[in-house]
């Protein structure tokens, strides 16, 4: 068989690269078993030099691996294709491997110099990527999709397989608040709709999942891709919309069964903690709020402008110290077995794992266990079936300290009645405002736990009559369980009386999905032909049941007697929706130069009125490998080049469930003797039967890239697109009785270019040095709202109340603009006083109005950057990413003493961000004095720009010989960092997150983990 070579793969740490190993492109004969290799015989040496040539075309092959086997001596080829190695004796034998070649045994011998010829593995250097119903060769695929790097997942303190998405796939982020077990939330090429949801869509093993991506155990994943434009995500049809995921479990691998056991523990800490109030800076902060709130009054000692519960402390000489009040010493242990292999007729993967995880706030913990079973066999030669089943329990349970409190928590604040901190004291301030934030966490009690069985159940029937034909049935059955369950005890004291309260939450959810599914593969000489046919359905269904009791005369069964409090009340809920789908796809390839995909879905959802419940998608993309072209091959500098154009539209149903149709309430009254039920409208939605779908229009253009015999490969992407009938949530006028509908309105759109390099910069002997850089930018703009000019001024209207403004972002910043602080001696306008804050006036009217504000900036981040280094010395690697946003700003509302509380907040027994203030004696130029009432409004803003050193890992991995002695075949140790460092301007808890308001300060942890990988 002739075949043609031009590129092979080359593996370096990380980093996969593909390097041109036959630019001449001369036939390469691909042989059933390699003949004996060539060298030449010299005297007997120690030191074992060489070249190692392709069979075929001669040339030299660099990166080829050259290791002393049973030692953990090793190097690789240089450019040239030479190598230079240390043997032990003539009985020595020497292994070299290349990804794209087979690899070769040799006993050195009396052997000095060596010429090793390396013949072709073309199964090998074909790359496969999921693309959605299949897989494909990844120099055919013409969509945008991502692969990315699972194996970091192996040695890194990931609970969320989402942490694998932050900062290393361009044109994705991804961010979390901190807290252990949560979800996070994942955001593709920008935020299209504006009040509809921009989540992308799961794929678990060819199944939609439902759940959250904490649920899927990092361990049990052997691929994930992205898929970002609509000609790659349009097979999903509705859901596909903002965005696929594409996560692929793992599969047995040999024929020995593989028993692998991950196992980590570690620490966690605060990253950064606000700056709050020292006791000497609390108590100077009273006496200057009173000297210029109340300058003409006489001075008082600082001891006589403290609450009753602050003088004792004051007096006994002791303080706290807010933060470590509420914090916990957070560890966290994961540990995972599996258990995995195939044979001729049967393949197995069997795993489970158990995850626990403390928050840095008191009373804060997460744990999961997940169970997996993949099984896959053979019935005939033409039947396959399997099953790929998951469950996982989340549990949640615990009460965690308030955040909140602990920031106003003065440091003189008497925390609890006795030594032991078991009785804490409701007001540790004396001030109302301030509640103990270990109060709850001390005395409530709550249960949290969620359940989550899903299944992918599959039949695979090759059709033997033609070849290339199969069918496919695949049905996925979920269902998820869940109740939070909470108690407060009887309490009374001090004047506080609270009779116990009690809730039960239970809900239960039912999700499946059947597809029928048609692939016809045919290569006719130089064409290649795929056709894949759908059509499935999907149903879901939720109820849920909430209970509540007040009033306890005796709490000792705290929630499981609900029925004796004095107060009851029930609420019940539940809703469904259906959809069904068919799709059509056509993949065909020219010589593998020329490609085209051809795809068209067609989705129905019940969320939608009646004559809108259906749409069609369709989408086009062509695909060209420019350097298979003749005229490319005469040079030595480009050894691939493919250049990728795409088209597409995909929709959007994800809205609630009968957001189309009228609802109603109900309500029972008493009249006469007898009780009634009355049914009314619902207020909160006005039915629209005229809803129906959001669209995107994407427009996707692309090269693909390998330069320098592969040292330097990568893609840069340019898209546009258009969201059109925006699922549109808006407020309407009282005299509706109702408070909004969501509507189809408005239009959208996204621009954006995303750039991805792998470098392989140094590739030496025993040590190698491989680079990644991600870099994207993505630009929304509000391109349309209403379609309304109410003002007649020809322009299309605002929406000021929601911030949404024609040719801005669809998130801004929107307020007075900030000029600096007044002075003594500045002519300051009436009701104003040096140290307030002064604004500009924009118009130039004379005067601060409301016509004065303007855009000050974007609440997305212009440009995201990703850096990862990989260093390979010998058995040693060192892993370090870097990632960073910038371009971006919020507001920071805690910098606004004012508005917190009333203007004397500053004056009152709590705690606050210590950002500093002005005083007559220090004139601060930026920020306003104790006494500033913020007589406009206006907020404060930060810029969230960061860079931050994400991830570092060091890790060791045993070597064959000791392997061998101990009957293990592989044994990793690492350590392993999260968040190591910051470097920001933002205030808050964490500038990736925003956590900015008073009701969102969990902080964000730095971890640090040790673990180990032991395979048998």
């Amino acid at each position: 068989m002739k075949s043609t070579l031009r590129f092979a793969t080359l593996v370096v740490g990380s980093s996969m690269l593909l390097l041109n190993v036959n630019a001449a492109t001369q036939p390469v004969s691909i042989h059933p078993s390699p003949p004996p290799l060539e060298m030449s015989f010299q005297q007997a040496n120690e030191v074992v030099r060489g070249t190692v040539r392709d069979a075929e075309s001669g040339e030299p092959i660099p990166g080829v691996n050259v290791r002393l086997k049973q030692t953990s001596k090793g190097t690789v080829t240089d450019i040239d294709g030479k190598f230079e190695i240390t043997v032990e004796g003539p009985e020595s034998i020497l292994t070299f491997s290349f990804i794209g070649y087979e690899a070769q045994e040799v006993t050195v011998g009396n052997r000095g110099v060596m010429e090793i010829s390396l013949h072709a593995d073309m199964e090998s250097l074909e790359e496969v990527v999921v693309v959605g119903y299949g897989t494909q060769v990844k120099r055919n695929v013409t969509g945008s999709v991502s692969s990315v790097e699972v194996d970091q997942l192996e040695t890194q303190p990931n609970t969320n397989i989402g942490q694998a998405l932050r900062g290393r796939v361009a044109g994705v982020q991804f961010t979390d608040n901190g807290r252990p077990g949560q979800g996070g939330n994942v955001l593709v090429r920008g935020q299209r709709s504006i009040t509809a949801s921009n989540d992308p869509l799961i794929i678990l093993d060819g199944a939609f999942f439902n759940g959250e991506l904490s649920d899927i155990n990092p361990s049990d994943v052997a691929s994930m891709e992205v898929l970002k434009d609509a000609s790659a995500s349009a097979i999903y049809g509705s859901r596909a919309a903002n965005g696929v995921i594409l996560i692929t479990s793992k599969k047995g691998t040999s024929e020995k069964p593989l028993i692998r056991i991950n196992s980590y523990a570690g620490v966690s800490d605060w990253s950064y903690k606000m700056p709050l109030y020292s006791p000497d800076e609390y108590l100077q902060r009273r006496l200057d709020f009173r000297s210029q709130n109340q300058p003409n009054d006489p001075e008082l000692p600082v001891r006589e402008l403290l609450t009753a519960e602050e003088r004792e402390m004051y007096d006994a000489g002791r303080t706290v110290d807010p933060w470590e009040e509420i914090s916990q010493n957070a560890s966290q242990k994961s540990i995972n077995l599996s258990v995995s292999g195939r044979s001729d007729k049967t393949n197995y993967f069997i795993s489970g794992s158990y995850v626990d995880e403390e928050g840095l706030i008191y009373g804060d913990r997460a744990s999961r266990i997940s169970m997996r079973l993949n099984l896959t066999n053979e019935i005939t030669n033409w039947l396959k079936v399997g099953a790929n089943t998951q469950y996982v329990q989340r549990d949640l349970s615990g009460v965690e300290a308030s955040v909140l409190n602990g920031y106003w928590l003065t440091p003189y604040a008497k925390m609890y009645y006795d030594d032991a901190k078991t009785d804490p004291v409701p007001y540790p301030t004396g001030d109302n405002l301030v509640s103990n934030p270990m109060f709850n966490a001390l005395l409530m009690d709550n249960e949290q736990i969620s359940n989550n069985l899903m299944a992918n159940l599959f039949a695979i029937i090759d059709v033997p009559f033609l070849e290339g034909l199969s069918y496919r049935f695949n049905y996925n059955p979920n269902i998820r369980w869940s109740h939070d369950y909470s108690f407060q005890p009887i309490y009374q004291r001090n004047g506080i009386n609270n009779p116990g309260t009690g809730r039960k939450y239970n809900q239960n959810r039912m999700n499946w999905q059947y597809e029928n599914i048609v692939t016809y593969t045919k290569d006719i000489n130089d064409h290649g032909f795929d056709l894949t046919l759908l059509y499935g359905r999907n149903h879901s269904f939720r109820e849920g049941t909430f209970a509540e009791g007040r009033g306890f005369v005796n709490d000792a069964n705290g929630w499981h007697n609900l029925e004796i409090a004095e107060t009851q009340q029930i609420e019940t809920e539940g809703s469904q929706q259906d959809g069904v789908s068919s799709m059509a796809r056509l993949n065909y390839r020219y010589k593998n130069r020329y490609m085209i995909t051809l795809t068209a879905r067609r989705d129905g959802a019940s969320v939608f009125g009646e004559d809108k419940k259906f749409g069609t998608f369709p989408s086009v993309a062509l695909g060209w490998v420019m350097s298979d072209e003749a005229f490319m091959m005469k040079q030595n500098t480009v050894d691939m080049l493919k250049l990728r154009l795409s088209y597409g539209e995909v929709g959007n149903q994800a809205v609630s469930a009968y957001r189309s149709l009228d609802r109603s309430n109900s309500f029972q009254y008493v009249f006469g003797a007898d009780t009634y039920t009355a049914l009314f409208p619902n207020p909160e939605y006005m039915p629209n039967p005229s809803l129906g779908w959001e669209t995107t229009e994407s427009f996707n253009a692309a090269v693909d890239f390998e330069l320098w015999r592969g040292r330097l490969s990568g893609t840069a992407e340019f898209y546009d697109m258009t969201t059109t009938d925006l699922l549109l949530a808006r407020s309407l006028p009282a005299m509706t009785g109702f408070w909004s509908t969501t509507a189809n309105l408005g239009q959208t759109s996204n621009t954006g270019f995303e750039l991805t390099l792998n470098g392989g910069i140094i590739q030496k002997q025993d040590f190698s040095w491989n680079s990644t850089l991600t870099f994207s930018t993505n630009k929304n703009r509000i391109d349309h709202l209403y379609y309304a000019d109410s003002d007649g001024d020809g322009r299309e209207d605002d929406d000021l109340g929601n911030r949404w403004f024609i040719g801005q972002p669809i998130g801004v910043t929107y307020d007075y603009a900030f000029d600096g602080i007044y002075q003594e001696g500045d002519e300051i306008p009436d009701g104003y006083q040096a140290g307030w804050v002064r604004v500009k006036d924009l118009n130039n009217d004379g005067q601060i109005s409301p016509e004065d504000r303007t855009v000050l900036g974007q609440t997305a981040p212009k440009y995201r950057w990703g850096i990862n280094n990989q260093f390979n010395y010998k058995n040693w690697s060192l892993s370090v990413f870097v990632n960073a946003m910038t371009g971006w700003e919020a507001q920071f509302n805690l910098l606004d003493i004012s508005t917190q509380t009333g203007n004397s907040y500053p004056g009152r027994s709590v705690n606050f961000l210590n950002a500093g203030y002005w005083t007559p004696e220090n004139q601060s130029i930026e920020r306003p004095g104790l006494t500033y009432t913020n007589p406009l409004g206006r907020g404060y803003y930060l810029s969230r720009d960061f860079v931050r050193i994400q991830d570092a890992t060091l890790a060791y991995s045993f070597p064959e010989v000791m392997l061998e002695k101990w009957r293990m075949s592989g044994l990793k140790v690492y350590l392993s960092g999260r968040n190591l460092a910051t470097f920001t301007d933002w205030m808050g808890p964490d500038p990736e997150s925003g956590n900015n308001t008073i009701t969102n300060l969990y902080p964000t942890p730095r971890t640090i983990i040790a673990g180990l990988n032991i395979s048998f």
